[in-house]
């Protein structure tokens, strides 16, 4: 193995550990590796009348193996100005993309990677985020929303009963420079509950 591929392999591993503790809230719990909770059959929220599950509160049903560019399709993308906290943080660029290979479900795959100078050259890491099933008038970008504004919930920390935050500066956007998809359902969320 050549050393040019090591380093980038070893960045794939920080670029996993911030994706899963940073924008999908698992807990790395030493000696068991990243988890969740686990709700079981309960979706993680009702979005748009359709459940969505989400892999920090649910376990994805069926068996997921590799990311297959001919089964997915980009949804948008943006920057996590701390994708690996720290001093400095270290911001990375998530790419986020609807998975449409299994027949009853769509699901969110999320790509991550640090910027480099920070963490170097790396492979960018994959993960698979939420899950929502197909309903009749669906289209990949109509349940790409769904399960994007369930992730963006649980990046935010909102509360279960709770639809937005005010942790966020009015000025969040210039950071986090989503595209136009993810922008729309990040406003939704990022604004002071009184303000509609």
């Amino acid at each position: 193995m050549s050393t040019k591929h090591e380093e980038r392999a070893n960045g794939m591993r920080f670029n996993q550990m911030a994706l899963h503790q940073n924008v999908l809230g698992l807990t790395m719990r030493f000696g068991r590796g990243m988890e969740g909770q686990d709700a079981g059959d309960i979706p993680y929220r009702i979005v748009e009348g359709q459940p969505v599950y989400h892999i920090q509160n649910n376990t994805f049903p069926l068996e997921f193996n590799q990311v297959d560019p001919k089964t997915h399709v980009k949804f948008g993308s943006f920057e996590h100005p701390y994708l690996m906290m720290g001093m400095p943080d270290c911001p990375g660029k998530i790419k986020v993309y609807v998975d449409f290979r299994y027949p009853n479900w769509y699901v969110l795959l999320l790509r991550a990677q640090l910027d480099v100078w920070c963490s170097g050259p790396s492979y960018p890491a994959w993960a698979l985020a939420a899950w929502t099933p197909r309903v009749q008038g669906d289209s990949k970008m109509k349940a790409g929303a769904r399960m994007f504004h369930a992730l963006v919930l649980g990046m935010d920390n909102v509360p279960d009963n709770e639809w937005t935050t005010n942790d966020f500066s009015p000025n969040w956007e210039h950071d986090w420079s989503p595209t136009e998809r993810c922008a729309a359902i990040m406003h939704q969320v990022r604004r002071p509950i009184d303000n509609p």
